[in-house]
């Protein structure tokens, strides 16, 4: 007999969708039931069938409504049976097998579907005794909207009394096997955590009237055996090592299915060095929960170093460490919340390589103390060889004195690092405080542990911190507290030369650093000031910067000797990949250096007593600006120069190709302390005042000079020029030594082709006027023509016959000539 597209429906009281579906069914009747007038089925086959498991809110199945009462009371004074229809007489049914095929399983939480279900079952249900049926079952895991790769397969294997008596007493026996951890946390959880390893799974589980179901009383029928494995643990990213942490959890325990409750009296977690042991209870009902009692716990260091190792990158292979823990503790609901606990160890040693003497590990203890974790501040120390071999020798002999002792012993670098956590209030911190002879040891172990903190830089010398690590479940996580430095020096990504920081410190103050600088000698200066963290970061989530700084005296050409590429060519190429956080030289090849600038970003004022740039000599210089994204824009910048003053914004694009705009106003600029030539400078008095606007692109000294252009304007007074007397030399037609003197002057000027062109100086004293045309090359050399005019005016409309007065040639040593100037009529 056969079927297609068969239905079986669902007991109103458990939902609305189907029981049993199945696109197949074929049945076989047993011949001897026709014999004895009875219709019996043999075989029957399920082909694609699809069971839904349903529990409603009082936690019963609905599957039990398949199954006969518990117990009944039979007629006639009978006992309590299970078999109704054998106490009655009734004709009893010889069904021998179910085949299934291709079938699914869906389990369903009142009216919640649960995302997961079991797919591909296929087996075989057979009568092997009667009342006895042996089940021999596999399916693969499934969950709705996520790709499971290797989910492995689950084999069920057992026999169970028939339905007549609620199907007990049963065994059954649960293999998973092939199963990835990534699957198994995507299984039950719908996400990937990133961790991958190989998951297997045995369970066994019994039901009956034996000895193990009376003891179990009030848990139910069921006692079970769990072991599970996971190996070759590791994030996801990270490649497979061969001290990968592996683990094993066995558990023992009983469950009772119609209450949902189950405990496990014995629990085992073990790794390769560690074990853990204590009970369990869980409720598996429609407000689930859970809890775990751990009594004994044992865990060495080694194993947490394997750990870390699995799943941080760049540790060290020679970090070693050694020490043994011990506790208890109680964990329970999800997200895991520790209820009790007590651990403590006597203390240990770390072997970090590149630092001579192993890190002492003080003693530890900790625990829960009502709502809060705390583990009470541990020491960490280490010395030198040479001082613990003298104090070992001395403690030998006898012979040293107490305080050299001492001294002997004395620990090179000690901290003492903390641990506080409020459950109720869901904050904490981790505190570090303590003091290191030679900071870079520090810096050394974090290195050793795959954690980089001087990314393009490098710190030597002596270092204070007090330090906290806080969250509060609100904000994230951050520092607060400082660290002092003294006497230090700082190799920083660009310099060629180390920083000296006699005295600075870094503050943060809820996650934000600030650097104080009391006392640094760099860049052929002593600084001061603070870089302080923005608040507000910038568009890309990178940090912006606040800065106020002074220095005494810059100097171009120590600026050029401490940033300039000549020095050490291959240094800022290997150190720029560490700053920016990213692949080591060999990785990133195409790493530029301008990058190291493009990602920062500040903004502040800068102070400099006094700055020089080859003969260009500023005081009191003070800038107002910015730098960000390769554009350097000083937007008020002022200083003293000359015996005056100077206003000037600048704006520099350092990318695609750098480009510079300038503009500066002089005021009172003293024309006899302008850089030029002592020989030049002794000739000339008097004041000058103007504006200069100028723009160059290139890379280079020769490449800027060639690309310069500009224009300005420039007024004077009181102008003197000894050596020379302009008037009567140009009346005469030839030199003549003297002095000349102007009142006042004016005129403009443009910057190209490698000079100064000066399209009109006109210069007055009263009625005379001498005007000042030509050139000067910014490699001083000169072709200019004097002439002079007494009619007082700007407009000439008649110039008598005179003279012009040429000077050509380097202004240290010009050549000067008259020439003879014909009259000019307004027509000519």
């Amino acid at each position: 007999m056969s079927a297609e597209e068969i239905t079986v429906g669902e007991d109103p009281a458990f939902g609305n969708e189907y029981f049993l579906r199945a696109e197949h069914l074929s049945a076989g009747l047993r011949w001897m039931g026709f014999l004895r007038g009875r219709f019996e089925f043999g075989t029957l086959s399920l082909s694609r069938p699809s069971l839904n498991l349903v529990r409603n809110p009082e936690g019963r199945w609905n599957l039990e409504r398949w199954l006969p009462p518990a117990k009944i009371n039979v007629p006639g004074g009978l006992p309590a049976v299970y078999n109704v229809a054998r106490a009655l007489g009734a004709p009893a049914n010889h069904l021998t097998r179910i085949d299934i095929d291709d079938g699914r399983v869906n389990f369903k939480i009142i009216d919640e579907k649960l995302p997961f279900a079991l797919t591909s079952v296929a087996g075989v249900v057979e009568q092997v005794a009667p009342g006895r049926w042996q089940v021999q079952l596999e399916a693969a895991p499934w969950r709705s909207g996520v790709a499971l790769q290797t989910a492995g397969t689950v084999f069920v294997r057992g026999d169970v009394a028939g339905t007549s008596a609620r199907l007990q007493p049963a065994q059954f026996h649960l293999h998973w096997s092939d199963g990835s951890l990534a699957d198994l946390l995507r299984l039950f959880r719908g996400r990937d955590y990133g961790i991958r390893g190989e998951f297997a799974l045995d369970a066994t589980a019994k039901s009956g009237n034996g000895p193990v179901a009376s003891a179990s009383a009030p848990y139910g029928d069921w006692s079970f055996e769990i072991q599970a494995r996971a190996t070759e643990i590791h994030r996801w990213d990270l490649t497979e090592r061969s001290d990968n942490p592996r683990m094993n959890v066995n558990l023992e325990g009983l469950l009772n299915v119609a209450t949902g409750k189950a405990i496990a009296h014995r629990i085992v977690v073990e790794t390769t060095k560690s074990n853990l042991r204590g009970t369990a209870s869980a409720t598996i009902s429609a407000n689930p929960s859970w809890e775990v009692r751990l009594d004994s716990a044992g865990v060495q260091a080694a194993d947490l170093l394997n750990w870390y190792r699995a799943f941080q990158p760049d540790v060290d292979e020679a970090v070693a460490v050694n020490q043994y823990f011990t506790g208890a503790m109680t964990l329970r609901g999800w997200p895991v919340q520790i209820t009790d606990a007590a651990f403590s160890s006597e203390g240990g040693e770390a072997k970090i390589p590149g630092i001579s003497s192993p890190l002492r590990i003080g003693a530890i203890a900790g625990g829960r103390r009502r709502d809060t974790l705390t583990i009470e501040p541990f020491r960490v120390a280490y010395a030198p060889n040479a001082a613990r071999g003298e104090s070992a020798a001395a403690t030998a002999t006898g012979a040293a004195p107490a305080g050299k002792r001492r001294a002997a012993g004395e620990a090179r670098g000690a901290v003492n690092v903390g641990f506080t956590h409020d459950f109720a209030q869901r904050a904490g911190h981790i505190s570090v405080d303590g003091h290191l002879d030679r900071v870079e040891d520090a810096i050394r172990v974090a290195q050793a542990f795959g954690r980089m903190l001087n990314h393009g830089w490098e710190l030597t010398g002596g270092a204070t911190a007090s330090l906290h690590w806080d969250w509060n479940g609100v904000t994230p996580r951050h520092w607060n507290g400082r660290v002092d430095v003294a006497n230090a020096e700082l190799q920083a990504a660009g310099l060629n030369q180390p920083l000296n920081l006699t005295k600075t410190s870094m503050v943060w103050k809820d996650g934000l650093r600030t650097a104080t600088i009391a006392d640094v000698d760099g860049l052929g200066a002593n600084w001061s000031g603070s870089i302080t963290e923005d608040p507000v970061t910038d568009l890309d989530g990178s940090a912006k910067w606040r800065f106020q700084l002074r220095a005494d005296h810059l100097d171009a050409t120590e600026l050029d000797r401490w940033i300039g590429p000549r020095a050490r060519p291959g240094w800022l190429q290997r150190m720029l990949p560490s700053l920016l956080g990213g692949s080591p030289p060999s990785e990133a090849p195409n790493e530029h250096a301008s990058e190291l600038v493009r990602r920062i970003n500040a903004d502040g004022e800068l102070r400099v007593d006094e700055f020089t740039m080859e003969k260009l000599k500023f005081q009191q210089v003070r800038a107002a600006g910015s730098l960000d994204d390769l554009h350097l824009d000083v937007r008020d910048a002022d200083a003293q120069w000359a015996g005056g003053k100077v206003h000037a914004r600048l704006s520099a694009k350092f990318l695609p190709r750098p480009a510079y705009e300038v503009t500066a106003d002089l005021d009172q600029v003293n024309l006899a302390q302008l850089p030029a030539p002592a020989r030049t400078t002794e000739r000339f008095a008097g004041t000058a005042s103007g504006t200069v606007h100028f723009t160059m692109q290139g890379v280079g000294r020769e490449e800027l000079l060639a690309r310069l252009t500009g224009r300005g304007d420039v007024r004077m007074r009181n102008v003197e020029f000894k050596g020379w007397d302009v008037d009567a030399s140009v009346a005469e037609g030839e030199p003549r030594t003297g002095e000349s003197r102007w009142a006042s002057g004016e005129g403009t000027f443009t910057l190209r082709d490698r000079g100064v062109v000066l399209a009109g100086l006109r210069l007055e004293s009263g009625r005379e006027a001498t005007l000042v045309k030509g050139t000067v090359s910014f490699g001083r050399d000169a072709d200019l023509t004097i002439q002079t005019t007494s009619d007082g005016r700007r407009e000439i409309r008649t110039v008598e016959p005179g003279h012009i007065l040429k000077i050509s040639g380097p202004l240290d040593i010009p050549r000067v000539s008259v020439e003879n100037m014909a009259a000019h009529q307004p027509a000519d």
